[in-house]
């Protein structure tokens, strides 16, 4: 008993600790210091003012640099942002403030997504200490924190995320049943309909959801028919709930239901020379290969370093120690893995069955991994690159969960051929990762964006930076690389 009110003290600060950062990081940061929040802020606008929602086609948000608008993509967000900042407008009038509700979404999803990543720490770990490693890597990394504070899709994205995990593991243990069939529907709908960089989860539902099936048939269990029931009836709901924004797509766009190929043309025709689709010099149309762009390029070390963290519009990054402790915890992490894939492959039995829940399991959680990843690489071999780790952001919990479960395989090992001293050595040192973590969080906030924005007099008008300040000097050759 002492223990369950020691760990309920301890979830009732988690939670205040990072609503207080990120409600704080929120109000600091002034407009459009977050990626794209100026972009995605005309349809908030839009949809407060006229009441309806936007086409991609719409004059009044074009963005006439890059010649197209945000609308031609899913704009859940935006509809629940311009929602907040309607609200607000009973109270106040003041630009910020309003930019500030509007930002309250992100915040929400914030800590609806760490509600989730708490459940799946507990379900997945059994170990307290161990639990919190996976909880506060989840949502205390320097660079989700960020996404948590500002107007963007990626928070509700990884929202939707933790809440398909959540129920696909609930539906593991209860045989799916119709409530939690009809919850998981519901995180895949928001999922389609926040971020399409998050759609590798819809492959992991399926994947975990045929394999469970599967494994019962195996067994010996007939139940193929309630698999299709089932499954049809996440479908239909999914449907009702997310369809009817690609049906509209196919209407306004003539068949384009992703809305990628029109908002395409419409950048080549409206955007600034140098930043239309064609003039874009990639690696792709250039001849160089894939690999190429891998191994010489500045690829990986950008994406690594932004995924851990690089705040403000890709300006500010975090300091070094930070980049070598989150650098020294993955590698602990893969390294955990791989010793444990070793162990585990020595030990099989030949012959042996394969069970097919945890088997599907994994390869939904590494579908979740890949399939943001493939899509951040491709974008910036064949279309625009832009090695940004918030374009992998998608694969959090799950990528998450492998570097835990890697280091808590290495400390139980190590605990079991070593003393008690040792034993306690590793679980403070545990406990002090945690701290450094969460603390790494706060420093964002209390060391680097209040001294880069104490300054800023008016946090409602929109600094414009020029190109030179974004890219460097050699601008022409980075955007049209």
């Amino acid at each position: 008993m002492k223990t369950q009110t020691k760990e309920k003290w301890l979830e009732i600060l988690f939670f205040a600790f990072i609503l207080g950062v990120w409600l704080a990081w929120a109000w600091i940061l002034p407009f459009n210091e977050g990626p794209d929040e100026y972009m995605r802020s005309r349809i908030v606008d839009y949809i407060v003012e006229y009441g309806k929602l936007p086409t991609g086609y719409q004059q009044e948000i074009m963005d006439y640099s890059w010649g197209f608008t945000y609308a031609f993509r899913p704009i859940l967000p935006q509809i629940l942002e311009a929602l907040f900042v309607r609200a607000a407008m009973l109270f106040t009038s003041d630009a910020f403030s309003l930019l500030f509700a509007g930002r309250l979404t992100s915040v929400l999803c914030g800590l609806v997504f760490a509600g989730y990543a708490r459940a799946i720490a507990k379900k997945l770990f059994d170990r307290p200490a161990i639990q919190w490693l996976f909880t506060l890597l989840s949502v205390c990394l320097p660079q989700a924190a960020f996404l948590f504070t500002y107007l963007n899709c990626d928070s509700m994205a990884l929202m939707a995320s933790a809440m398909i995990l959540w129920y696909l593991l609930k539906g593991m243990d209860d045989s799916f049943s119709i409530p939690v069939c009809l919850k998981l529907a519901v995180s895949f709908s928001i999922c389609i309909l926040s971020y399409y960089n998050a759609y590798g989860f819809l492959i992991t539902g399926v994947l975990v959801f045929f394999g469970f099936y599967l494994e019962k048939n195996r067994r010996g269990e007939r139940c193929w028919k309630e698999f299709w029931k089932k499954g049809f009836l996440i479908l239909g709901v999914v449907l009702l709930l997310a369809g009817w924004w690609f049906v509209r797509n196919y209407f306004l766009y003539d068949g384009d239901i992703l809305g990628l190929r029109t908002q395409n043309e419409y950048a080549e025709h409206y955007a600034m020379d140098i930043l239309k689709p064609s003039n874009r010099q990639t690696y792709q149309n250039q001849g160089r290969s894939m690999l190429y762009m891998l191994f010489r390029s500045d690829f990986v070390i950008s994406v690594v370093k932004s995924f851990i963290g690089v705040l403000g519009p890709l300006w500010y990054a975090l300091r070094w120690w930070m980049y070598a402790g989150y650098g020294l915890i993955f590698a602990a992490g893969a390294a955990g893995l791989l010793v444990e894939a070793a162990v585990r492959f020595r030990r099989r039995e030949h012959g042996a069955a394969v069970d097919c829940r945890k088997l599907f399991w994994h390869l939904g959680l590494v579908t979740a991994v890949v399939v943001p990843n493939v899509l951040n690489f491709w974008y910036s071999y064949a279309t625009d690159y832009q090695p940004q780790g918030r374009y992998s952001m998608p694969m959090l919990v799950p990528f998450m969960y492998y570097i835990t479960r890697g280091i808590y395989y290495l400390l139980r090992k190590i605990g079991q051929r070593a003393g008690a001293a040792v034993r306690r050595i590793l679980s403070v040192g545990t406990v002090l990762v945690c701290l450094w973590i969460a603390g790494c969080a706060l420093f964002c906030v209390v060391k680097i964006m209040w001294p880069a924005y104490k300054d800023v007099e008016d946090k409602s008008v929109v600094k414009v930076y020029t190109m030179e300040e974004l890219y460097g000097e050699d601008w022409e050759e980075k955007v049209g690389q």
